[in-house]
């Protein structure tokens, strides 16, 4: 099962309730006050992926 969750843009607070989507229209972001649509979706399982992505990059520079 892949995690979601919603990482506000502007201040990078993620979303802790239970159902973002469920929110109402005028939710704010708690920490830097901007709108629902300030708010990004990110899958754990993506963010892993370009983690690993990144590192095997990193690793193949170190050895030439």
């Amino acid at each position: 099962m892949a995690v979601t969750t919603y990482i506000c843009g502007i201040c990078g607070y993620v979303y802790d309730g239970d159902d973002f989507l469920k929110e109402a229209d005028d939710y704010r972001c708690p920490l830097c006050d901007h709108g629902k649509d300030a708010f990004n979706e990110r899958s754990f399982d993506h963010e892993v992926n370009l983690a690993s992505d990144e590192y095997h990059r990193v690793k193949k520079e170190e050895t030439k």
